[in-house]
């Protein structure tokens, strides 16, 4: 070959859109470092007011709950777990009582499920394409099952309730039809985390 053959005149309309595809994406980084850099400052600037109204409301309080300028990190942390470790009185009622015993009752029943129940896996090459993509209805008669999807059908599409139904049917047939010539697999037939 003598020349470079992206160079071919026949992928011209690649090499624009690719340059177009650059350029838009430039322009989106540096958008999105001026926003990153306008919301910073905008932080910052309601931060500093934050702390402010926090001293002058100390000032005006005269309480030891204001931060002064000088109070390190370390001593404002300290104060905060002070305010945490103080203990909370709170009057506990018949009614909060016998929440609690029926909500650890729960919990016990389902732990004790949980640990006594059987898990049976299931291989996924056993289960077939079209009854892991359509909602399974067991117990259901599909004479009432039609029945009431046709009345659904009615009252969300009136007049073209037929043709929207025939329509879907005629998807279904087509993906069942589909499904029992090529075998489809599910995938990932295994899991990724290995």
């Amino acid at each position: 070959m003598a020349g470079d053959w992206t160079q071919d005149p026949r992928f011209n309309h690649f090499w624009m859109n690719y340059r177009h595809g650059q350029s838009w994406y430039t322009k989106h980084q540096i958008s999105l470092f001026r926003s990153k850099v306008v919301s910073t400052g905008y932080e910052n600037s309601f931060l500093y007011w934050l702390l402010e109204q926090s001293q002058k409301f100390g000032a005006q309080d005269g309480s030891s709950g204001s931060i002064e300028p000088s109070t390190s990190l370390t001593e404002v942390r300290k104060k905060e777990r002070k305010a945490k470790d103080q203990e909370i009185e709170m009057e506990i009622t018949e009614e909060m009582l016998e929440f609690l015993k029926t909500s650890m009752k729960h919990k016990k029943q389902r732990d004790h499920i949980n640990v006594t129940q059987e898990v049976t896996y299931i291989n996924v090459d056993e289960i077939p394409v079209e009854h892991s993509a359509s909602d399974s209805q067991d117990h259901v008669s599909t004479c009432n099952l039609n029945e009431t999807h046709y009345k659904d059908y009615v009252e969300i599409y009136g007049a073209n309730a037929p043709r929207i139904q025939a329509m879907e049917t005629a998807i279904q047939l087509n993906f069942r039809r589909n499904c029992d010539r090529k075998q489809p697999k599910l995938w990932p037939n295994m899991p990724l985390q290995l």
